[in-house]
């Protein structure tokens, strides 16, 4: 995720164009003042924390407190402003790096999940041990719910999806051990994540970029009967320093209400309203027509 850029104050800019295909791609352009306004552009559907580093900085100075390190949220963030600084010729050079995720989630440990199972459907659960995650990260689905093959997926909490990975077959087939699990990852509104598993094979509802409501159907559960067997698996995480911090959970569930799971235990599936509505905003007030008023006479 380092990518080198280098510029002689000549009036002549190098851009590279290799890695264009960036999550998020740091370029600049000249003001009318010559001054070079720094910009980034945030391909994915989630906020990523960058860091611009300048390796070489002659004759130059920044609007910024240098290195960078903010925040930038999907689509075209500006970042900071470099002008000339004194007779000589300005010379930069520079280095941006990124990783998902914000620099101080908002966490709710309180947070009540639904079991990401069909409403009144029964499973036992099970803690599970981490295992790769997506984009290679260190992280890993904590909880295991058996489930019968060509059940469906739900979403435990609201949010976007970020990412989708359904193009293996090795679970489907009976591999009981695999680093290709078919996930979907989804942004909470607190920065944290969720990641689902396992899916059947491009059996996947939802893509990225697609609001989904706690409860919505997120695709088919995957495995089969000569591997563990059909089950869904997730875990919350927050991202910090290139590596997800898995978060303990709560869930909701018929005849316990709210609380931890219990390994081992099995508990049935409910989706009540005001579980399902934690997170959703506000309804708009209707507005009153005013009373009309007599005419005399």
């Amino acid at each position: 995720m380092i990518r080198n850029c280098l510029l002689l104050m000549n009036l002549t800019f190098l851009h590279l164009s290799l890695f264009s295909q960036r999550a998020v791609d740091v370029s600049y352009t000249q003001d009318s003042k010559g001054n070079l306004v720094f910009t980034c552009n945030n391909r994915a559907f989630c906020t990523y924390v960058l860091t611009v580093n300048f390796t070489t900085f002659q004759n130059a100075k920044a609007d910024h407190v240098l290195p960078y390190e903010a925040e930038v949220k999907p689509g075209i963030n500006k970042l900071f402003t470099v002008s000339r600084d004194g007779a000589g010729e300005l010379q930069i050079k520079y280095t941006s790096s990124y990783q998902k995720g914000c620099l101080q989630p908002s966490l709710h440990p309180e947070f009540i999940y639904i079991l990401p199972i069909g409403p009144g459907k029964e499973t036992q659960v099970f803690e599970m041990s981490k295992m790769p995650g997506l984009d290679g990260q260190d992280s890993g689905f904590v909880v295991r719910c058996k489930m019968q093959p060509g059940d469906t997926i739900f979403a435990a909490r609201r949010g976007v999806v970020t990412a989708v990975h359904t193009s293996s077959a090795e679970n489907d087939a009976g591999a009981i051990a695999t680093d290709n699990w078919n996930s979907v990852e989804i942004v909470h509104g607190d920065c944290t994540f969720g990641q689902y598993g396992v899916f059947k094979k491009d059996g996947a509802f939802v893509h990225p970029g697609q609001m989904v409501e706690a409860g919505t159907p997120l695709g088919l559960v995957g495995g089969d009967k000569f591997g563990r067997g059909s089950d869904v698996r997730f875990d919350v995480c927050y991202y910090r320093g290139g590596h997800s911090i898995l978060l303990p959970m709560q869930f909701w569930t018929k005849k316990n209400g709210k609380g931890k799971l219990k390994h081992g235990a099995t508990y049935t599936s409910e989706h009540p309203a005001n579980i399902l509505s934690q997170e959703l905003p506000p309804a708009p007030k209707k507005k009153t027509a005013a009373p009309l008023r007599k005419k005399k006479g």
